[in-house]
């Protein structure tokens, strides 16, 4: 049975935000391990505001939100175990600042390692290798003026 608050939660975003069709929740319900519980529903914003929103809809209700990010985890974290709405990064995948001198990345949530290296090569900073992370891995900011880590 459809949860009551599906309805208003689509009438709150634009058109293709929210998804609630059997495919996008069954790949939305586990990780890379064997845990999985389906959501009613996957929020793919595009904004901070998008979230806030989402997040105010959601505590007004009382229903549970689990972030997401690229799904690749071992650990079960993006996992809904109490169902409800999974907030997939996905779309906010934007490298908003790379400051060098202050060491310091700026990155929307959805960012994976392989797109913010480019961003480092341009600007003489290094971001030390980390296994299967460079296509999968969301916002691994780990990056230093210094090379640092394995392979520097």
């Amino acid at each position: 049975m459809p949860a009551s608050w599906l309805t208003p939660l689509v009438a709150l975003f634009p058109r293709k935000v929210v998804a609630t069709d059997s495919e996008t929740l069954a790949a939305h319900a586990g990780d890379a391990w064997f845990a999985s519980t389906l959501p009613q529903a996957v929020v793919f914003p595009r904004r901070a505001e998008d979230v806030a929103a989402l997040l105010r809809f959601a505590n007004k209700r009382k229903i549970p939100v689990t972030a997401r990010g690229a799904g690749r985890g071992y650990v079960g974290g993006c996992v809904p175990k109490k169902g409800g709405i999974v907030v997939s990064f996905v779309r906010m995948n934007r490298v908003l600042e790379i400051n060098p001198v202050d060491g310091v990345g700026v990155v929307q949530p959805g960012v994976i390692t392989g797109n913010f290296k480019p961003g480092c090569s341009s600007t003489a900073c290094f971001i030390r290798p980390i296994p299967r992370a460079s296509r999968s891995a969301p916002s691994a900011v780990m990056w230093r003026r210094m090379p640092v880590g394995r392979g520097a």
